[in-house]
């Protein structure tokens, strides 16, 4: 070991507790990118995963194609899988169509096929549904006897009964498939096909569509928004986003800032000591081996340790989470971790340049002296310059003050890092801290969806016979009957609004009174609805009789919105025109009742005799007497819909409780991630009041030897402390507010007596923070002695 080396082991091991904490804080650094960037690799291959589970491993599906592009496309490059799929229709027993679906083995590979149950070897897949069709009707399981077009019997064994799925099907008949090693079908097939993870997706859409018409080209949005990073013609992937790169972003800056600032703060304590060799025959290139070998040391030290700490960490976490945390749809961490060695590379890369650069910046400013200069002075004169301090500051705050201000503006860069991570973090507690009161707020039961919900895939009128299984279920309280809605314009009289916003809007003349627009559906009132909607009256009645003279309509006023009408409200109206997309004439309703329903919207209800509306569903919400019978009532409604394909069952409780289950998660996750920040915030105010007393030994023993005191000179730091913490706090809560302002001006609901308190809060433990901090530098001018920095002159 040369010299050199040993001079920078001796100064590292004599200072032990500046060696830890520059290790504490760059291993942390590069931890916690290796868990960032851990968790956004391990979440996209779960996310790629979950994504072909639930929707098929086919980025492209081409209809009405032939085996000629078929061939073009299997010995294209970018091209992964190209399967085949073909249709003949059958007939069953008593003439029921089922329409059977030929497909290979790589477009088996590509569908989504989840078996319930497998019985044979070989022979039809059928969903879950068609199963128990087939099984109401002709009480067979094991095997289905069809006739072709010409009459010839065919029987097909039963080989796999799968989970009903929408992309199996076409339309709402019956449908089988049967795989087999080629489809001899040549013209009129479907393609399915698997673009290559490593290819660029725009440039395959663009080939396709010189060869195929646009209208025959089916994309799976989901997958294809996951697996490729740039944009595609109907999906862009999600980790472009800010949300996924401002966090590294943030993490590396801290990372820079923190490391640059340990070693300038080395590199001046030593600057006597280089400026000594120098004068005894060292180059400037000897002095540099000297910090390249002490970023060595740190980088053989924390880059390692710092990978295992991020692996690891992220291990405990995931493990952690799943202790604590059930297994839902929408887990935020129930994925197995990957490692990639990308991420990896990229932590010891960010952490690599981290230290060469915070190393050899420092050590060029400090060898662009003469060493004779750094011999005569330590310290920097430029606050005891000629220039005169404003005595009214002076007067006002006292010297203590005004010479910590001018200490920040010393270094305009180090502050600005110090403030921006402070104010940053205290901007991301504000706002995470609003949105959790936002969310506590919120009643799961209390919306129009109900505990159940009943969704119909395509819209048809009320299935009587569906009605008529969930009247005899004891169990459901309410039912609710969502149908589809028809555009309005409305006409509202401007005597319902403030001051304020009717000077604000622009108002027509209709009759001799003042009218303001708005837009709204309505929904038609009918008799399975009439009870449901007169229980949330809170205004008004709901009497078709009386309404049918008055043409008279239902407001149904979102819950926490404001009433846009009040009962005896004349409105005109206009109905918008499917055929040509227009509004209709100009008619007049009268508000004969005002409801409040668990939604955010406005909406008005009416009976199609007066506003004349198709009564097709959409979905039915279902309310139950007691929780406590979810269980029971979700038995009876599988049985009910098993036989519906058209139908699927929303247990709307479960996934409102899963929704808050995941916000809890994401909470945690984002405050210790604004914990995190803030940790190395407050390391960097630490070195920052730790480099401003070594730069300005010099300066605090002229300031005692012309009778300032220790105690004023440690005051004088403290206050530096605590007006980093004033200004971070004024920058984070003025970001804060403006964005809670954006949300107000655009509608969204705010408590701003809930709001200043979080304000408060946040700023007052910023304070807190920034004065232990202060506190914590400052100590070391207790043992100092002050007259000795004369006699080194």
């Amino acid at each position: 070991m040369s010299i050199y080396g040993k001079l920078t082991k001796k100064h590292l091991l004599q200072n032990k507790k500046r060696t830890i904490l520059t290790l504490l804080g760059m291993i942390l650094s590069i931890s916690l990118i290796t868990s960032i960037g851990t968790f956004l690799i391990s979440f996209q291959q779960y996310s790629i995963h979950k994504t072909k589970s639930d929707n098929g491993s086919y980025h492209v599906k081409i209809n009405h194609a032939n085996h000629q592009l078929l061939k073009r496309l299997q010995v294209n490059p970018q091209i992964k899988k190209a399967g085949v799929l073909s249709k003949e229709t059958y007939f069953l027993k008593d003439g029921e169509k089922l329409v059977l679906k030929t497909i290979d083995q790589e477009v088996f590979s590509l569908l989504p096929f989840h078996a319930i149950k497998e019985q044979n070897h070989q022979g039809i897949i059928i969903e879950k549904w068609v199963f128990a069709d087939l099984k109401k009707r002709y009480n067979t399981e094991k095997s289905i006897t069809l006739k072709d077009k010409e009459g010839k019997s065919h029987i097909l064994q039963v080989h796999k009964i799968v989970d009903n799925h929408q992309n199996f099907r076409d339309e709402q008949g019956l449908e089988g498939f049967i795989v087999k090693k080629t489809v001899t079908e040549q013209k009129n097939i479907e393609i399915f096909l698997e673009v290559d993870e490593h290819a660029n997706f725009q440039e395959v859409y663009r080939q396709l569509l010189n060869d195929v018409p646009k209208e025959n080209i089916e994309l799976n949005h989901p997958l294809i928004g996951v697996m490729f990073s740039e944009e595609t013609p109907d999906a862009t992937s999600i980790y472009k986003s800010p949300i996924y790169i401002l966090p590294i972003g943030i993490v590396v800056i801290a990372t820079f800032a923190f490391i640059f600032n340990m070693f300038q703060i080395s590199i001046t304590e030593r600057i006597r000591d280089i400026a000594l060799l120098r004068t005894v025959g060292a180059t400037k290139r000897q002095i540099k081996k000297m910090t390249v070998y002490e970023m060595g040391i740190y980088g053989l030290i924390s880059i390692p340790v710092g990978l295992i700490l991020g692996i690891f960490g992220f291990w405990i976490i995931l493990s952690l989470y799943q202790l604590f945390f059930q297994e839902t749809e929408i887990s935020l961490f129930y994925f197995p971790m990957v490692l990639s060695p990308g991420v990896l590379l990229l932590s010891s890369f960010i952490g690599l340049f981290a230290l060469i650069i915070s190393g050899l910046l420092p050590l060029k400013i400090a060898n662009r002296a003469s060493p004779l200069d750094f011999l005569r002075r330590t310290g920097s004169h430029r606050v005891l310059s000629a220039r005169r301090m404003n005595r009214f500051l002076k007067n006002v705050v006292g010297i203590e003050t005004v010479m910590a201000i001018r200490n920040i503006f010393r270094n305009r860069l180090r502050s600005f890092i110090i403030i921006f991570s402070l104010g940053f973090s205290m901007f991301l507690f504000i706002a995470f801290s609003s949105f959790v009161m936002m969310m506590i707020k919120s009643d799961i039961r209390d919306q129009i969806n109900g505990d159940f919900r009943i969704v119909l895939h395509q819209s048809e009128t009320l299935p009587k016979a569906l009605w008529a299984d969930l009247e005899r279920i004891p169990e459901i309280k309410e039912k609710y009957i969502h149908y589809a809605s028809v555009p309005v314009k409305l006409n509202l009289p401007i005597s319902n609004l403030s001051q304020t916003e009717a000077d604000n809007i622009y108002a027509s003349n209709i009759d001799g009174k003042e009218f303001y627009s708005a837009f709204s559906n309505v929904s038609p009132i009918t008799v399975e609805n009439e009870r449901f909607l007169t229980n949330r009256l809170i205004a008004g009645s709901i009497n078709k009789k009386r309404m049918l003279l008055d043409h008279g309509i239902i407001y149904a006023k979102g819950k926490g919105s404001k009433s846009l009408m009040k009962v005896g409200d004349q409105v005109f109206i206009q109905t918008k025109s499917e055929e040509n997309n227009d509004y209709g004439p100009m008619r007049m309703v009268k508000v004969s009742g005002i409801i409040e329903l668990g939604q955010s919207e406005n909406e008005l209800l009416s009976y199609p005799e007066i506003i004349p509306s198709t009564p097709t569903v959409n979905g039915m919400s279902l309310y139950l007497k007691n929780e406590k019978d979810m269980k029971k009532v979700s038995k009876k409604l599988e049985e009910i819909t098993a036989n519906n394909p058209n139908l699927e069952i929303v247990n709307v409780v479960e996934n409102q409780r899963n929704a808050t289950s995941l916000e809890t998660q994401i909470q945690i996750l984002l405050y210790g991630f604004v914990i995190v920040i803030a940790f190395i915030g407050i390391l960097n105010i630490i070195n920052t009041t730790i480099m401003n007393i070594i730069l300005r030994r010099r300066e605090y023993a002229t300031l005692q030897a012309i009778g300032m005191s220790i105690k004023s000179v440690r005051n004088m730091v403290i206050k530096e402390g605590l007006l980093f913490g004033l200004i971070s706090g004024g920058i984070g809560m003025a970001a804060a507010g403006f964005i809670e302002l954006l949300l107000a001006l655009n509608g969204a609901p705010l408590e701003w007596m809930e709001s200043l308190k979080i304000y408060f809060l946040a700023f007052l433990v910023l304070i807190f923070i920034c004065n232990i901090s202060a506190l914590v530098s400052s100590h070391m001018l207790k043992n100092t002695q002050w007259t000795d920095k004369f006699r080194n002159e």
